[in-house]
């Protein structure tokens, strides 16, 4: 889904930078690195293009790091509360918080 800036400080192409360079350009939870192409397995393991070690992988992915608001308030944009997150695991993040917003509409 695209970002609506309108609901981020006027910043925060700059802020998000911060953020991921601060966590070394990796995800801050599995430490995949940014902009890689990995293959996960059926467990969410990664492994990079070119060690497969006999396993079998649908599709390779590209990284793209985003950053994360951990209370879930994107008016809290304090350096504190913003993780870098990959796809996967910005998914995982949010899949309970999106569960629970829903069941309250």
């Amino acid at each position: 889904m695209p970002i609506d800036y309108k609901k981020y400080p006027k910043n925060w192409k700059w802020l998000s930078k911060q953020i991921i360079e601060r966590g070394q350009n990796c995800c801050e939870l599995c430490f995949v690195k940014n902009h890689s192409i990995i293959c996960r397995d059926e467990i969410g393991q990664w492994w990079g293009e070119t060690y497969y070690d006999g396993h079998t992988f649908k599709k390779k992915i590209k990284i793209v790091l985003t950053v994360h608001h951990i209370n879930f308030n994107l008016e809290d944009s304090h350096p504190l509360n913003l993780i870098a997150l990959c796809q996967r695991c910005h998914c995982k993040l949010d899949l309970h918080h999106k569960i629970k917003n829903r069941k309250r509409r």
